[in-house]
């Protein structure tokens, strides 16, 4: 994390895609995420954490021919509970909750809901 007065800058190694997005290839690379420091309370990220993200590709501008992932107002940050603290009362439904997403999305895809 490198926070600023105008910028907060996370590097993050993305260690599962669920859905493919417009960024190919980068299970197991570091991307930085961009947010504002407003955000950073609401984002509560924590070094060495794993996080659920799902945002809109409108939110991933090209800067010098390379995607740049911004946190934007429509970001959706879930923290990722670890199996172990899936066992506590406090992380088991959040914990089931992503895993029923993640195999929905990985056998199933992303559907449209109108």
């Amino acid at each position: 994390m490198n926070l600023k007065q105008d910028s907060d800058i996370y590097d993050m190694k993305v260690e599962q895609v669920l859905k493919e997005g417009t960024d190919e290839e980068v299970k197991g690379k570091v991307r930085q995420f961009l947010a504002r420091p407003g955000y950073r309370a609401h984002l509560g990220l924590v070094k060495g954490k794993s996080y659920l993200i799902m945002g809109k590709s409108v939110d991933l501008p090209k800067l010098g021919g390379s995607l740049q992932y911004v946190f934007g107002e429509q970001t959706w940050v879930e923290y990722w509970p670890t199996r172990e603290e899936s066992q506590t009362t406090e992380y088991r439904e959040r914990y089931i909750g992503i895993s029923d997403l993640q195999n929905s999305l990985l056998k199933l895809g992303c559907t449209s809901f109108i």
